[in-house]
């Protein structure tokens, strides 16, 4: 099929049109071995179950400069070995340029919404059965960086579902692995898109905060335990006039 691209630090996106703002899909070009050209086709070799993607550009000269640009952004210097004019790797070094400034202004650390939990899957299946009533949703770590993961439970007819979504941490955002892929540029908003997209049938786990200090006292002589409130300390006596 006919897609167009962009490349954006090591995320190449592929678009249906050159106007849209959604890809259809994204790739971390971080996990790439090896690229390299073969008749009209450009062959990328990526880390994990030995995945290839397989590009064709319209020109051989476009195709040199797509394995540049993408070996370029991948190794942060531009290769040598490439069979370019002075003008495109003068591209090239001007790009890589532009990288080196943007990744050295620092990153705001991003704002975890209060339905995150550091909780494994089974874990956060067990989250949301114990707490029906107050929230189907939450948020928590997907394991090895690559973003988060989102765990939903709802109920149908008697029968419990229990759904698990990928959210992919890319460049300036996140992107939401479902059949349309959707980008949001902050956790706060990938808990909005599915609230809005369930027509708010699915709520955040929000954490719950006691008001009053509790804690457990161990009775001497009959060794139970009791729960008690922790009564606050009388006011200081006001000093006369």
């Amino acid at each position: 099929r006919r897609v167009w691209a962009g490349l954006r630090g090591v995320t190449l996106a592929f678009y249906g049109q050159p106007r849209d703002c959604e890809p259809l899909e994204v790739l971390d070009l971080s996990k790439l071995v090896a690229v390299w050209a073969r008749g009209g086709d450009l062959i990328l070799q990526l880390r994990g179950q030995g995945q290839k993607v397989t590009l064709k550009a319209e020109s051989w000269e476009a195709q040199e400069m797509w394995r540049g640009f993408i070996l370029t952004m991948v190794e942060m210097k531009v290769p040598t070995d490439l069979a370019l004019l002075p003008g495109h790797l003068f591209q090239l070094s001007e790009a890589l340029r532009e990288e080196w400034d943007r990744r050295a202004i620092p990153r705001a650390v991003p704002r975890v919404p209060s339905c995150f939990f550091e909780v494994t899957r089974l874990e956060a299946e067990g989250l949301l059965e114990r707490s029906v009533g107050r929230g189907n949703m939450v948020l928590r770590p997907r394991g090895h960086g690559q973003g988060v993961s989102v765990t939903t439970r709802q109920e149908m007819n008697g029968m419990v579902l229990l759904r698990h979504y990928r959210v992919n941490h890319v460049d300036q955002g996140y992107i939401i692995d479902v059949d349309t892929q959707h980008r949001c540029s902050s956790l706060a908003e990938v808990v909005q898109y599915f609230v809005e997209s369930s027509k708010g049938s699915l709520q955040p786990l929000h954490r719950e905060y006691s008001s009053r200090l509790e804690f457990v006292e161990m009775d001497g002589e009959n060794a139970e335990e009791t729960q008690r409130v922790c009564e606050p300390p009388p006011a200081a006596p006001t000093p006369p006039p």
